[in-house]
């Protein structure tokens, strides 16, 4: 005997909520990479703000130093303890213009 009919035990897809959750799946994957296009730019502003951090606390550092070292000479009786510090400040940018010619 040949069978020429298929079984109907399986019930016909919604083709409709098929295609509602294809555009659902679409939107969730644009949202998603969205959200991950920022990665790399994130990392950058990280990698600048490390760089940027790396620098105020080296020039705090010295900043410090030269402090000590203001300390020091001015306790040894040093003519000019203030050079120390004044030479960090214009080292850094930061000395203003009518200490400039103190050296």
């Amino acid at each position: 005997m040949i069978i020429t009919t298929e079984p109907r035990n399986h019930t016909d897809a919604d083709l409709q909520e098929v295609a509602n959750r294809h555009d659902d799946a679409v939107s969730a994957m644009g949202t998603v990479g969205r959200a991950l296009d920022l990665i790399p730019l994130l990392g950058g502003e990280i990698g600048r703000l490390r760089t940027r951090l790396a620098r105020s606390m080296a020039d705090f550092s010295n900043l410090i130093a030269a402090a000590r070292a203001t300390l020091r000479a001015h306790a040894e009786g040093e003519g000019d303890a203030l050079y120390y510090l004044r030479d960090e400040l214009e080292a850094q940018g930061q000395l203003p213009s009518e200490h400039r010619d103190r050296s």
